[in-house]
């Protein structure tokens, strides 16, 4: 038996076959098709997508929900305002009876209810002050022993008023840096 030598031409054949099957060539046009896939993909699926069309109602919808909320609304108003009716009713009952017995009683007792009976006091009504940019609690209530509780009235401080304060109470010229009067102005809605 005889032993092959070794090229033949069979065998050189069996070797570029492969080569070219997996020449540089082929591999960029591989990776020209992947890259081109890829970015149909991406743009498929990635577009930008308007939410507030997908998701809108239609008309018919958001006029049963608005009719069903005024109809609501309605039933509410009409709730409350029988409340309050109801409840001024009982009060001037309840007036008219306690009324009724003091006129009843005796002197002496009569004389110990109506000290007992409580003053009208007229609201005190203060503005949180801490709010305003550049003043804490300490500030505040400093303030309010000079008898500044409101914003209405640092909204109404003159540039004599403002240099006052800020002698009075040592603030280096804090009004205006941090803008109390406008601040004040702002909140109180003047």
């Amino acid at each position: 038996m005889e032993k092959p030598v070794f090229p033949t031409a069979d065998t050189e054949k069996m070797l570029t076959l492969p080569m070219g099957a997996i020449s540089p060539l082929w591999l960029m046009f591989a990776g020209a098709a992947t890259v081109g896939a890829a970015y149909f993909w991406s743009r498929t699926f990635f577009k930008p997508t308007n939410l507030e069309a997908l998701t809108a109602l239609p008309e018919a919808a958001i006029k049963a929900a608005t009719e069903v909320v005024e109809t609501v609304a309605e039933t509410v108003e009409v709730a409350a305002e029988t409340v309050v009716d109801v409840m001024e009713v009982e009060a001037e009952a309840v007036t008219d009876a306690v009324d009724a017995l003091v006129e009843a009683a005796p002197g002496p007792v009569a004389e110990v209810m109506a000290a007992l009976a409580p003053e009208p006091v007229a609201p005190t009504v203060y503005d949180d002050l801490t709010v305003l940019t550049g003043i804490g609690p300490k500030l505040a209530a400093a303030l309010a022993e000079r008898g500044v509780t409101r914003f209405a009235e640092i909204a109404a401080w003159t540039e004599e008023d403002i240099a006052g304060f800020d002698k009075e109470l040592k603030l280096m010229g804090r009004i205006g840096r941090e803008a109390w009067v406008a601040q004040a102005t702002r909140l109180a809605g003047l």
